[in-house]
């Protein structure tokens, strides 16, 4: 397996903890895994044309973390605020 993709699975597994810690009453955890995905995919995209920065391994860590940061911040605008003790 490419160190590259180990590289972003746990650049992914970052950025979505990190947003449950930071925010945790928004969205949940499935959530904020699919929006750092999508983010990841996103920021290598832009990557590849040329915008991204320094590579490591074969993902661009820089533009990873911004990617990930901005659609964070989208879902997180757009998921409704969990209500804790209601059912």
């Amino acid at each position: 397996m490419s160190p590259g993709i180990l590289l972003a699975a746990l650049i992914v597994a970052i950025g979505a903890q990190a947003t449950r810690v930071l925010v945790p009453r928004r969205g949940n955890y499935p959530l904020a895994v699919v929006c750092a995905a999508a983010g990841l995919l996103g920021a290598e995209l832009v990557a590849l044309g040329g915008h991204g920065g320094p590579a490591v391994g074969v993902v661009h860590p820089i533009a990873d973390a911004a990617g990930i940061a901005a659609v964070e911040a989208a879902g997180l605008v757009l998921a409704a605020p969990r209500r804790l003790g209601r059912r």
